[in-house]
């Protein structure tokens, strides 16, 4: 029976530094237009990245320059340092600081990488959107990372997505709803009307009910962003929120009647209420705090 204290010490396997070893993977951060991330897009993006330089097929050695294994590792890349104490043989293992790591070194660099192995590029490369994402999506596009070691596979490109807002001020996004503003004349709400109302990507007539209220909200099931993953088949809604315009200024015939129609109710207009407006009711349809 082995004592808790002293008999074998423990050591770490050695890696070989040479295996073949995946290059690591880069992000990038990328604004999209708020169109595009509701119908998809193909973007061209620059990516800066390590590729293996051509010159020395990213050994780092000239050409016909041989590789030098390092004597104080033996071409491992690690050494061990063995302590003793009362409690027993402790192993250390840590990086060889002679080779890096690496086992071995050029006898003679390669002049276009500086005996790195590896130079920095940039390259125009697409990815495509898919239609309905939002702000804190990531795309993974593989293989366009940094490349690996000794022949190992290059890392993969995570492109993170930033979605503007409507450049127009139109269209407001909550999740895969959509809502809008829909400003009327105080004749229209009070006799109803049909109005056309642009959507996202196409024209549809609604019904204004007579005696419609400010900040009523009209529902379009189905008419909102794409819901993603699904090819456009399921989409969120589109919310309307009626807005009613006062003209500032009137004509003198409007005036005439308008004064004829407050005759008529003798005079009791009622108080605009700072609730009934436009962004305290989307603020609360978006689940806003004031």
């Amino acid at each position: 029976m082995k004592h808790f204290f002293g008999g074998a010490s423990r050591r770490r396997k050695r890696e070989n530094p040479n295996r073949p070893q995946r290059g690591a993977d880069l992000r990038l951060d990328i604004e999209v237009e708020f169109r595009e991330a509701i119908f998809g897009a193909e973007k061209e993006v620059e990516v800066n990245h390590l590729e293996n330089c051509l010159d020395c097929n990213g050994t780092g050695a000239k050409k016909g320059s041989k590789m030098i294994t390092c004597n104080t590792c033996g071409g491992i890349g690690q050494v061990q340092q063995t302590q003793r104490t009362l409690f027993g043989s402790f192993t250390q293992v840590t990086i060889c600081p002679r080779c890096n790591g690496e086992g071995k070194w050029p006898e003679e660099k390669c002049k276009t990488c500086r005996g790195n192995g590896k130079v920095n590029k940039t390259k125009k490369i697409k990815i495509k959107i898919p239609a309905g994402v939002d702000t804190g999506a990531k795309l993974r596009v593989p293989n366009e990372g940094d490349a690996g070691l000794n022949g190992g596979p290059n890392g993969d490109l995570y492109v993170v997505l930033h979605v503007l807002n409507d450049k127009e001020g139109i269209y407001e996004r909550k999740g895969n709803d959509i809502y809008m503003e829909l400003p009327l004349s105080y004749y229209q709400v009070a006799l109803g009307d049909e109005v056309e109302v642009q959507l996202l990507d196409e024209k549809t007539k609604i019904n204004i009910p007579p005696g419609t209220q400010p900040g009523k909200i009209i529902t379009l099931k189905g008419k909102g962003v794409p819901i993603l993953g699904t090819d456009g088949i399921r989409r969120g809604d589109f919310h309307i929120v009626i807005n009613i315009i006062v003209p500032k200024k009137v004509s003198s015939e409007e005036e005439k009647l308008l004064r004829e129609l407050a005759s008529i109710s003798k005079g009791s207009i009622p108080k605009r209420k700072e609730e009934n407006s436009f962004l305290n009711i989307l603020k609360h349809a978006l689940h806003m705090d004031k």
